[in-house]
């Protein structure tokens, strides 16, 4: 790989992981049962017109949507997963 490309990766990782830190911040104070909390996975995935499948959006949504909740009910942020 080149190192300009592999350099457009990592910046596009830093922003996605800012992205997702911000959305779990967002979220930290709202009720856990609030339906507006999670992600609209039906309007992203109608939307999606780039190459990743819509299986693949669905299981990254909903483990977007279960680290918020982690967040919000006091998880450890650090914690590893096995």
């Amino acid at each position: 790989m080149k190192p300009t490309r592999r350099h457009q990766l990592v910046h596009l990782d830093q922003a996605i992981l800012a992205l997702l830190n911000e959305r779990a911040r967002l979220l930290a104070g709202e009720a856990e049962d609030d339906p507006g909390r999670l992600a609209a996975t039906d309007d992203l995935l109608r939307r999606n017109t780039g190459p990743i499948g819509a299986d693949a959006l669905r299981e990254v949504f909903a483990a977007i949507d279960a680290g918020c909740l982690d967040v919000t009910r006091g998880a450890d942020p650090f914690r590893r997963a096995t």
